[in-house]
C-alpha cells in the first residue's frame, strides 16, 4: 500500500499547484483505499443466501447418478457368423458385451457365467461382464451353431 502511495506522489503533470505536497496525496489515497475497503466488505458481509444448499448427490443426475467405466465389446451376427471374432479392451475396466443380429436371425455368445443371446424379435442384447488383468482372454462360445469369439485385455484405455 505504502509503495502505491509513493507511486501516486510521483505521478502528475506540470500543471498541478504547488500547493499539494507529496504527504497530502499519499494521505488521500490511503482515506480512498479504506473507502473502498469498507464499501467491500459490507457488500459481501451483508449478502445472504436464501434458501438451503443443496450437493450434487442431492440433485437430479447429481454426482451419485454416474454408471461404472465400461468398455463396449460390439458383436454382429450375419449370414450365420458373428464378427469381430476378437475385440481388445482396457485392462481392469468392466467390460459391456452386446450381440446385434444385422440380419434377423438367431445368435448367441455364452461366457463364463453370462450367455447372450438374440433373435428375429429381439436383435439386440447386453451381458455385463467383470474386467480383465492385462494379457487375460475371455472367450465367448457360439451357440445355435455360430463361432466363437475372444475379448482380450490388451487395449489402452482411452478415447
Amino acid at each position: 500500500m505504502v509503495v502505491a502511495a509513493v507511486l501516486l506522489a510521483g505521478c502528475g503533470g506540470d500543471d498541478e499547484s504547488g500547493k499539494t505536497t507529496g504527504a497530502a496525496t499519499v494521505q488521500e489515497t490511503a482515506t480512498q483505499t479504506e473507502r473502498t475497503d469498507a464499501a467491500r466488505s459490507e457488500t459481501t458481509g451483508t449478502a445472504q443466501t436464501t434458501g438451503t444448499a443443496t450437493s450434487p448427490e442431492d440433485q437430479p443426475g447429481g454426482a451419485g447418478d454416474e454408471e461404472p467405466a465400461r468398455s463396449q465389446a460390439l458383436f454382429s451376427g450375419r449370414g450365420g457368423r458373428i464378427t469381430p471374432t476378437l475385440v481388445r479392451v482396457p485392462s481392469f475396466i468392466a467390460i459391456r458385451v452386446v450381440l446385434r443380429s444385422a440380419d434377423g436371425r438367431a445368435y448367441g455368445l455364452r461366457f463364463p457365467g453370462q450367455t447372450v443371446r438374440v433373435n428375429g424379435a429381439r436383435r439386440s442384447a447386453t451381458a455385463d461382464l467383470a474386467g480383465l488383468r492385462p494379457g487375460k482372454v475371455l472367450a465367448g462360445t457360439g451357440v445355435n451353431g455360430s463361432n466363437s469369439v475372444r475379448v482380450e485385455a490388451t487395449a489402452e484405455p482411452g478415447p
